[in-house]
């Protein structure tokens, strides 16, 4: 079960968010909202509801949702919907809302996402983009001049083969060297992971692949 889940924070558009593929929606706290704006109910509302319940009998609004209070103060409502999805059957995530508010909400929110993207595959949407982690190797197809960005998780030693700017067992590393804006080349693009973990981001919705890339994570 692939799950939809998604954050308090910049929400895509209704027409983007029925592109995405997904089985289920679990929503994080306050981000119900959002999706109800956007026509989605989500099957589950997650965390410790402070948000949730900023208007009176907030419940009513969603009569078809289950939802979970966790009241839980060591970890925050993305790492509770992630866990609560994980015991729920999910086996893996795309990512909605992930950026946007206070700037330390985000980074945390990047940590959490780093952390579990090590135990089950997670990806994050935003803005016509997918961000997917690679640990081991990917295979995507492409189509030449395509916007490719590698993005160490923290630090990366990895190669690469059809893009513009290649690494040959190079190291990638936050606050020293970084990956953004590089350019497919080819027909596909294969990156190595030889140490840690890099964030590849390309086009969600190109017509010339599935949107679920050919990877081993």
């Amino acid at each position: 079960m692939r799950a939809l889940l998604s954050l308090s924070g910049t929400m895509p558009p209704r027409h983007e968010l029925e592109k995405l593929r997904f089985d289920r929606v679990i929503a994080a706290d306050g981000s119900a909202w959002q999706l109800l704006e956007r026509g989605v109910v989500p099957h589950v509302i997650v965390g410790d509801l402070d948000s949730f319940r900023c208007l009176p009998q907030p419940e009513s609004a969603f009569p078809g949702s289950h939802i979970v209070h966790v009241p839980n103060q060591d970890s925050n409502d993305f790492e509770k919907a992630l866990q609560f999805g994980l015991e729920w059957g999910a086996d893996s995530f795309v990512i909605v809302g992930m950026n946007g508010g206070e700037l330390e909400h985000t980074l945390n929110n990047w940590s959490v996402f780093l952390r579990y993207s090590e135990v089950i595959p997670l990806e994050v949407y935003d803005a016509g983009r997918i961000g997917h982690p690679v640990h081991t190797s990917l295979v995507l197809p492409t189509k030449p001049n395509e916007l490719i960005s590698l993005v160490p998780q923290p630090r990366a030693r990895l190669t690469t083969r059809g893009l513009l700017w290649e690494l040959d067992d190079e190291y990638l590393e936050l606050g020293r060297r970084e990956g953004a804006r590089n350019r497919s080349r080819s027909e596909a693009v294969e990156i190595v992971v030889h140490q840690g973990s890099v964030l590849v981001f390309y086009d969600a919705f190109a017509p010339w692949r599935d949107k679920a890339a050919n990877s081993l994570q």
